[in-house]
């Protein structure tokens, strides 16, 4: 793994301990029959959703991070840090729908259930479009990352990451000479 990426490996400890303390924890006998609010709630609820909550922002925060070092970042793949976020998101609210559930379950009846299931509905919607418009406004990119990909007689562009013919002098994409490393 290249150095520059270490800062990662933290973000993931976090998460994975925090997915294990959750699930350790919240099966734990103790917290299993130590109930609040009359009885409709239990610790072993409240330790799950504080760890999975908790482990959830982390991959989002993971996400942010990624998004702002590839921006800082130019090279073939940069273009991905535009979908960093819509990806991240979109798995945080589909499965923070099941997070909150763990202390919110027991206190929806009826319609107020039905309330909570059409907002993620909605808020999932909202987020799938969000990575729509990202695909949607890289597709350039993205395309010539992957069609570049098993191309080895092209260049590919130092400054902007776009590929270009084997006997381009400049990049389509940016102008850079290519000719000149770096």
């Amino acid at each position: 793994m290249n150095n520059s990426w270490n800062w990662a490996g933290r973000y993931v400890a976090v998460i994975v301990v925090t997915l294990i303390l959750a699930a350790a924890l919240g099966s734990m006998d103790l917290f299993e029959k130590t109930a609040v609010f009359s009885g409709k709630l239990n610790a072993a609820h409240l330790v799950r959703f504080l760890g999975y909550a908790t482990a959830l922002s982390a991959f989002w925060l993971l996400a942010q991070r990624a998004e702002i070092f590839l921006r800082q970042r130019q090279g073939r793949w940069s273009f991905l840090r535009h979908f960093m976020l819509p990806v991240a998101s979109l798995i945080f609210v589909a499965a923070a729908y099941s997070v909150l559930l763990l202390v919110l379950k027991p206190f929806l009846e009826g319609s107020l259930h039905n309330i909570y299931n059409w907002f993620f509905i909605i808020a999932i919607l909202a987020v799938a479009g969000w990575l729509v418009m990202a695909v949607l406004n890289q597709s350039t990119p993205l395309t010539e990352a992957f069609t570049s990909a098993g191309n080895s007689n092209g260049k590919v562009c130092p400054s902007c990451g776009a590929g270009s013919e084997a006997e381009a002098r400049f990049c389509k994409s940016c102008g850079h000479d290519l000719a000149v490393p770096g």
